[in-house]
């Protein structure tokens, strides 16, 4: 597997070597934080629970999260492109990072496979833009991944404080795929261009969920009264 070593004031990070024209990947080896206000509100407010990271890549928020967790206090980490994951992998192996579980899967509404899109219909490579999509038959752009449900993988001991998806449209599949985790600990909602507020509202009206903004063009949901502040800087 071909990777570039780059670091940042976090830490070191295992980089896809044919993805350099990535925003990301190019952010990370010029020694920057890609979205250092992301990593920095969900640093603030973390508080002493658990934060759920779905769409990992190849680990580029993990060093910056890891070292500001709580004692005890675990990131759930999930991958389902199998090139990100073995270089998020890396990533965590270069930083000694103890306190991440990453699993190999793609976080659904259902337990069992999915159809994820690696390739374009012209052969590039898409990394952090692998999506779950329905295949067609013929391209071999798509791969079967295993696809799981938090609420099953995730502990129901566990405090979750922040519930955070990058999955590149799947997020209302995820999030119902979380329902018992969002009901049982009520925690901040980051969702990536997910600006739903009435669905969201439907689906946990009862917990008071209000939009409260966006960080990087990540949504930012929370319960009412909930200590937020989104004028956080890197």
């Amino acid at each position: 597997m071909d990777g570039i070593i780059a670091e940042n004031v976090y830490g070191k990070y295992h980089v896809p070597g044919d993805l350099t024209h990535r925003p990301a990947v190019k952010r990370v080896l010029s020694g920057k934080v890609y979205e250092p206000e992301t990593i920095a509100f969900m640093r603030a407010h973390a508080g002493d629970g658990d934060i759920i990271h779905a769409g990992t890549f190849f680990g580029d928020f993990l060093p910056g999260l890891s070292k500001n967790m709580a004692d005890g206090a675990k990131i759930w980490a999930f991958e389902p492109n199998p090139r990100s994951y073995q270089h998020a992998r890396e990533t965590i192996k270069l930083n000694g990072i103890e306190n991440v579980t990453l699993t190999h899967a793609a976080v659904s509404e259902a337990s069992g496979t999915v159809q994820l899109r690696t390739h374009s219909s012209a052969g590039e490579e898409l990394g952090g833009r692998s999506h779950v999509r329905a295949g067609i038959e013929g391209d071999d752009g798509f791969v079967s991944v295993d696809s799981v449900r938090l609420d099953e993988v995730v502990p129901k001991d566990r405090n979750i404080s922040i519930l955070q998806l990058d999955v590149e449209g799947h997020e209302l599949s995820a999030v119902l795929g979380a329902g018992g985790i969002v009901n049982r600990c009520k925690p901040i909602l980051i969702l990536e261009a997910f600006e739903r507020k009435r669905w969201i509202r439907r689906q946990f009206g009862s917990l008071g969920y209000e939009l409260l903004g966006s960080v990087h063009g990540n949504h930012i949901y929370a319960v009412e009264g909930a200590d937020v502040d989104l004028e956080l800087r890197a």
